[in-house]
């Protein structure tokens, strides 16, 4: 008899529907090509690559394994995909038939004969879901995984980003720092120069107070750029889960080797391969979800409960009575009136369902313009960089000739000071540009979503 009421109980969860809309993703349309992008774009992209095939320089590398194992935000994420998993287990658990244990013992009575009582039992209770309440709460519950599990992989290919852009600027610091000391050098040299013509009668105190000045203001700059790199080591500690200390070095900055070509690919393949993106559209199959469970609260549920165990009863020692207990019984809620509890529920969970949809279309729309971006960005950065390079090589040369046009007495120290400082700037700006070429490399790698696989 038990067997057969399991039997049509399960045959009625297996047949009964789940009530609330099915997910269906929405129709978000892809543009044809990246703007910035390829005429017609390859299915290959950027995007696609390995981040250890990306980034060439091996102290980079370690550095971004270690802040994948140690790094706290990438340990925090990990937290929640298990708190996630949880959720899901005890979420499904809701299934299966709970069973329990029961154990009572009392002795009552106004008048004479007292009886005493005791017993142990055996317990189950099921939930029948007839209208789908827990196949839909156990659906929102897999989708809030899935979006954590994403979130997993976008923190890590945030922090991929943030070590190599934070390298970069560690490199870029000690270029400049590199040519600034250099010219403190030179500078001082000059410096000398300048006393002896001094000395000789064939400079004045004006232009060794301008030599000075020069000295002076390349140790000032030194310092600013000494604080920056110290604060970029600590930085780059913090991100691999490490105090403050220093960071051991690779790749110069003009070493660092670049991709050959860098295509963006499909525009809808995009779609598929950030994971922010996809945490979206998973946020939004659970609040689809949820709009389920809160229409299933209209709907009566059936609850089926049976105990089995021994019980004993002693009338005063005289009479006694023991054996096998049961019982069997079920019940039926049926919502009638709420005062508008379950109607609020279920517009709650509709209007969050709408607030994520337009968050999805955002993450999809935001994911293009991202792109087209860090396309139009990366191409620029290069050619300005192209640029600054034949500024420096130039000014190089001035700098070369107004001293020696100075030495010979041609021109006054005035033409020095100022194709010296043209030419630090120069220096600095082309460390500065290189540096952005490898930031904005970075950063396309990051929209394309690359990074985390």
């Amino acid at each position: 008899m038990r067997c057969n009421v399991l039997l049509v109980c399960g045959t009625l969860v297996l047949t009964s529907c789940a009530v609330g809309p099915n997910y269906k993703r929405p129709d978000v349309p892809a543009p044809a090509q990246f703007r910035a992008g390829e005429a017609q774009p390859s299915q290959t992209s950027f995007g696609d690559a390995k981040w250890f095939d990306i980034f060439q320089d091996e102290r980079l590398r370690e550095l971004i394994n270690e802040a994948l194992q140690a790094n706290y935000d990438i340990r925090i994420a990990a937290q929640r995909v298990l708190d996630a998993e949880g959720q899901l287990a005890a979420t499904r658990s809701q299934f299966y038939p709970q069973l329990g244990a029961q154990a009572n013992a009392g002795r009552n009575g106004v008048k004479s004969p007292l009886q005493s009582t005791a017993g142990i039992f055996g317990v189950a209770s099921w939930e029948i879901d007839l209208f789908g309440r827990i196949r839909r709460a156990s659906e929102a519950a897999r989708a809030d995984l899935l979006a954590l599990q994403e979130n997993q992989k976008a923190v890590r290919q945030v922090l991929v980003a943030e070590v190599a852009s934070a390298y970069f600027n560690l490199r870029e610091f000690d270029a400049e720092l590199e040519y600034v000391q250099q010219s403190i050098t030179a500078r001082q040299e000059s410096v000398k120069l300048v006393k002896a013509r001094l000395e000789g009668g064939v400079a004045n105190q004006v232009e060794l107070d301008q030599a000075t000045t020069l000295v002076h203001s390349a140790q000032a700059e030194a310092a600013q750029l000494e604080r920056g790199r110290e604060q970029t080591e600590n930085l780059i500690n913090f991100l691999l889960g490490k105090q403050p200390g220093t960071v051991a070095r690779g790749a110069s900055l003009v070493d660092q080797r670049q991709p050959p070509d860098v295509p963006a690919g499909l525009p809808s393949a995009l779609l598929e391969r950030r994971p922010d993106v996809r945490e979206a559209e998973q946020q939004l199959i659970a609040a689809n979800a949820r709009v389920g469970v809160a229409k299933a609260a209209f709907y009566p549920s059936i609850n089926l409960t049976a105990l089995g165990g021994y019980q004993s009863t002693d009338l005063l020692g005289v009479v006694s009575r023991s054996g096998f207990a049961y019982g069997l019984g079920g019940v039926l809620d049926v919502p009638i009136f709420d005062a508008g509890r379950r109607s609020g529920n279920y517009k709650s969970a509709k209007a969050q369902y709408e607030e994520v949809l337009v968050n999805y279309q955002r993450a999809i729309n935001g994911a293009f313009r991202d792109v087209s971006d860090t396309l139009i960005g990366y191409q620029k950065t290069k050619e300005y960089a192209g640029s600054a390079l034949l500024l420096a090589e130039t000014l190089r040369d001035q700098s070369t000739l107004a001293n020696a046009r100075y030495v010979g007495g041609v021109t006054s120290y005035l033409e020095v000071l100022d194709t010296e400082r043209q030419r630090l700037n120069a220096e600095q700006e082309l460390a500065q540009a290189q540096r952005d070429v490898l930031a904005s490399l970075v950063q396309l790698y990051k929209a394309l979503g690359g990074g985390w696989q």
